[in-house]
This record gives C-alpha cells, sequence and structure tokens, in this order.
C-alpha cells in the first residue's frame, strides 16, 4: 500500500479524481420482482440475514446507460449485493482509471482491457489482490474446469513475484488457425476438385493459378496469391507452418529448447521456397502493402486465387472479409486445410487463446466474504445459461428472445443492451465457457467451425502474454530489423543464405538473445508454479 501513496501526487486535482468518483461510482439500491429467466443451472440465491456486500465493478466494455438497470437489480437481488458502477470507455479508460486510483477509489472488478503490464505495475504498487488458484477453484469450480478445457497455461499469465494475480482469462477463438482459401472455380479449371493437401500440390496449383488461364479471359493476368505485408505476423502462414514454425512466435526446437522462430533453419528453408515462387511470378508484388481489404479487392477481382489468412468464420456466407463480397460477384471460396509439409508437419498459424487476468481491488486480499462473493458472481455469469444469459442479453421478452439455444437480440432502439446493463459490463469472463456458444452461435455456424477445425493442429507461441523486461527495452527495433529481412528475402533482395546469417546474428545481438533468455526463464517459473 505504501507504494501506492507514491502515485498520488503526481495525478490531476481532487476536485476533478471526486467528480469522476461521484459521476463512476453512483450506484442504485432498488429491488424488483425477481428473476425472469428460471434455468435449472442457476446458482440458488442466497438467503438469510447476511449483511449486504457492496461490489464497485470498474469496466470500459458496454456501459449501461443508467445505474439500477435490470441486470444490476437481478444480480444485486440473486446475490444480496449492491453493486457500484465505474462506467469508462474503450477509447479514455486508461487515463481515467489512473486517475480514479490515484483517489484511492479501487474498484473490486478492474476493466477488462486491462493488460499484463498493468498487473504487474499495480501488483508492485499494492493496488491489486494476489488470489489462489486453489481458491479459485473451490469457488469457481465450473468456470476453472472450462478455462482448463481451453488452455491451462492461461493460469501462467497472472503468475508473478511467486503469487497468482485475478482470475484467469482466455479467448478460445485465439486457438482457431488460419485457414486457406481458395477460388473454386479456379481449382476446377486447373484440374483441382479439392483443396492442396501437401506444400507440393499447393506449389503446383498456384503455378497453374497463373500459367493456365483460371479466370478464362484469354490473359495472363493472374497470381497465385497474395498476403497481408502490412501485418506481417500473418503473412504467408501457410507456407510457414508446413515447416512447422512461425516466425513471430517462440517455440521449443527438437532438443526442448527456447528458440524464437524467425531465425530457425525452418524460417529460412520456407524464405528460400517463398523466393522462389515470387520469382516465378506465383506471388502477387503488392503483397508488400497489403492490408485486409486490398486482398478482399484481389480476390472478388479474380486477380490471386489463394488468401491464407482466414478463419473458419470467414467462410460463413456473411463474412465480409473474402466470402460475402465474393459471393456478391458470383465467386465461392472453399477452404483447405493446413498442407503438409516436406516433414510431414501440417499446422495453422494461431494467436494462442491466453490473456491477461481479470484482476481485483487490493481491497479483496483482506475481505475474504467479498472475495468469494465476487468469485460466485464470476463463476454464475460465466458458466450458468441463466447468467450469461441475463448479462449478455438482458431480458427474455424485452431485449432478447430465443430460438432454442440460441438468443436473438431484439433490434428496436428501446431494446438495446445498454439501456438494459447488458452486455460485457457485469461478465468480463464470458468468451471462456465455450459452452455458453450455444447460446451466440447459430447451429448451423457451430457446425461450419466443427467441419472446418476438424483434424487442424493450432500452432502458438509457447508463451503468450507476458511482461518481459527485455522486450520491453528491444522489441521494437527488432521487429523491424525482422520485417524488413522477411520481405528482401521473399522478394529476392536479400537471399537465404549468408544473409539470413548475419540477420540472426544481429538479431540475437541486438536483444534477441536477452529476450529468448527471459523467455526460457518464465517458462520455467511457470513450470515451477504448476
Amino acid at each position: 500500500m505504501k507504494n501506492k501513496k507514491k502515485l498520488l501526487f503526481v495525478m490531476t486535482s481532487i476536485v476533478l479524481l471526486m467528480s469522476l468518483v461521484v459521476a463512476g461510482c453512483s450506484g442504485n439500491n432498488g429491488k424488483n420482482g425477481g428473476n425472469a429467466e428460471n434455468d435449472a443451472e442457476s446458482t440458488s440465491t442466497l438467503e438469510g440475514n447476511e449483511e449486504r456486500i457492496e461490489i464497485t465493478i470498474a469496466n470500459n466494455f458496454n456501459p449501461p446507460e443508467e445505474d439500477g438497470n435490470y441486470v444490476q437489480k437481478q444480480l444485486e437481488e440473486k446475490f444480496n449485493i449492491k453493486i457500484n458502477n465505474v462506467k469508462l470507455d474503450r477509447g479514455t479508460w486508461k487515463e481515467k482509471f489512473t486517475v480514479l486510483l490515484a483517489s484511492g477509489n479501487i474498484p473490486d472488478i478492474f476493466p477488462i482491457d486491462a493488460n499484463e503490464t498493468d498487473m504487474v505495475q499495480w501488483a508492485d504498487q499494492g493496488i491489486i489482490a494476489s488470489i489462489s488458484p486453489e481458491e479459485i477453484a473451490t469457488y469457481m469450480p465450473n468456470f476453472t474446469a472450462a478455462l482448463n478445457s481451453v488452455d491451462e497455461g492461461a493460469w501462467g499469465v497472472g503468475l508473478y513475484n511467486g503469487k497468482n494475480w485475478g482470475i484467469p482469462k482466455v479467448w478460445p477463438g485465439g486457438l482457431d488457425g488460419f485457414l486457406p482459401g481458395y477460388n473454386e472455380a479456379w481449382l476446377k479449371a486447373v484440374g483441382y476438385t479439392e483443396p492442396p493437401k501437401t506444400l507440393a500440390e499447393l506449389e503446383d496449383v498456384l503455378t497453374k493459378f497463373v500459367n493456365n488461364d483460371p479466370d478464362g479471359n484469354g490473359k495472363k493476368d493472374t497470381f497465385g496469391m497474395s498476403g497481408r505485408g502490412k501485418l506481417t505476423e500473418q503473412l504467408f502462414t501457410t507456407v510457414f507452418s508446413a515447416y512447422g514454425v512461425s516466425p513471430y512466435q517462440f517455440k521449443l526446437d527438437a532438443a526442448g529448447k527456447v528458440v524464437y522462430g524467425g531465425v530457425t533453419e525452418e524460417t529460412r528453408t520456407a524464405l528460400t521456397l517463398l523466393n522462389k515462387w515470387y520469382k516465378s511470378g506465383l506471388i502477387d508484388p503488392e503483397f508488400i502493402t497489403a492490408d485486409n481489404i486490398d486482398l478482399n479487392g484481389k480476390f472478388i477481382d479474380q486477380k490471386v486465387g489463394l488468401i491464407d489468412n482466414m478463419k473458419w468464420g470467414n467462410f460463413d456466407k456473411n463474412s465480409g472479409f473474402i466470402a460475402k463480397p465474393a459471393s456478391e460477384k458470383g465467386l465461392t471460396v472453399i477452404a483447405g486445410k493446413p498442407v503438409t509439409g516436406p516433414n510431414g508437419d501440417a499446422y495453422a498459424f494461431a494467436y494462442g487463446a491466453r490473456q491477461a487476468p481479470v484482476l481485483l481491488g487490493a481491497q479483496l486480499e483482506k475481505d475474504e466474504k467479498k472475495r468469494i462473493k465476487v468469485m460466485q458472481l464470476l463463476e454464475y455469469v460465466s458458466t450458468t445459461s441463466e447468467g450469461f444469459l441475463l448479462t449478455n442479453f438482458g431480458q427474455l421478452g424485452v431485449s432478447y428472445d430465443m430460438e432454442g439455444d440460441l438468443a436473438i437480440a431484439k433490434t428496436d432502439e428501446a431494446a438495446a443492451a445498454t439501456k438494459i446493463g447488458a452486455g460485457a459490463f457485469y461478465n468480463p469472463l464470458n468468451s471462456v465457457d465455450i459452452s455458453m456458444t450455444k447460446h451466440t452461435l447459430k447451429p448451423e455456424l457451430i457446425s461450419l467451425k466443427e467441419e472446418l477445425n476438424a483434424g487442424v493442429t493450432s500452432m502458438f507461441d509457447i508463451l503468450g502474454p507476458a511482461v518481459l523486461n527485455s522486450k520491453a527495452k528491444y522489441w521494437g527495433n527488432l521487429k523491424s530489423l525482422q520485417d524488413t529481412y522477411l520481405i528482401m528475402a521473399i522478394t529476392g533482395e536479400a537471399n537465404t543464405e549468408k544473409d539470413f546469417d548475419l540477420f540472426k546474428e544481429d538479431w540475437l545481438r541486438s536483444g534477441g538473445q536477452e529476450v529468448t533468455d527471459e523467455v526460457t526463464k518464465e517458462l520455467a517459473d511457470r513450470d515451477a508454479a504448476k
């Protein structure tokens, strides 16, 4: 706590501080007529003469228009609590929240967008609470099971100075790998009845996309593929993944040693192949400056026949990336599986599911009753249909209707989610339990996801979010160094022999080795804490 005090005197005036607190924390203690949803999964309402506990929730997602809204009242009634809302905007939340903390008004539940860097800073300042994984598992058993089913490694993100901070969080969609999307008509035109399955077949397809006039216009004016050069992490992932590497992720080598993908022999080999394809005209030279909007245009204008940074949802007919624009032009994009490389590898690049935890105010460390109540509340809203539907959609028949398990939000303005308090404000863990997707995805989309992701092995960074001192010092320069070499190697301005060796030496010498060593240590610390 004494560290927190050091923060107080460098902040904005007390007048601003208190005006924010009054505006953000004013609660409403009104009662309602009971719970509209009568779900058998729900946690039973707490009864008796238990003292009413005040819980302050600060969030920058879907702030409700009014205090004392329907969702708030339902939660207050169910858990015998009084909720104080601290409503923040996505764009300005950090500045205002910092001012709030400086005033000494520490909420019990912190905003969703707080990241791992915030966690370390606030832990050092005595602003957030540590909480044991064992206690979380005790009072949030369904949540714990849901989290572990997605990625048990998520617990490591909240580990700092030998303690766990906050409630771990995952985004399951981060495990969905990138899939290649092909112009179906072009495939048929070059003699393929299905997408290629191997890297060799892919090269054959791309070669024929260039040389065999797949659009039938009598001109040699097509390329095999393009890439998202403005976001190099997503560049030609199909090729790199076939060699079992992502150039911008850390991985374990064959000996179990931590290595950075960008300086491995697998990346050298993949770049050699990409340069060969580039020189052969298989790759659109404008990939260097392309973003997704450009890829949309290239595909629907039939300039390229393959886009490889799509995910399963992009193959839905209503997806604004590729599928819908293509359909409007009479084209069909068909999903392929990750192609198998020369060593038998077939992976799909993914970002990973791990995220920074939902942080809790330091006062909860000493207030066991409130700490348990917060965990019970979070368990309810994240893992029961009743709590999930209430916090995400609001009031049945008023702000949403049900079609089987699927919740259908009403579209009239009077039923807007923010008017009733629905959204992520009261449910910062609403994406963790994948069983809840039955309420948010149409059955046909669930089937599409299962079909396209079947048999796909996603490849993501072995560490995920972490506060690394070396990364803060060096990563900007290292990223720029790598981006420059990567593009030059593909286009042939740099070779993949001596120039790759020089790039690797430069990357390691410029801080890359220090970052790699720190990643190795962080992984060891996480393993030791299990």
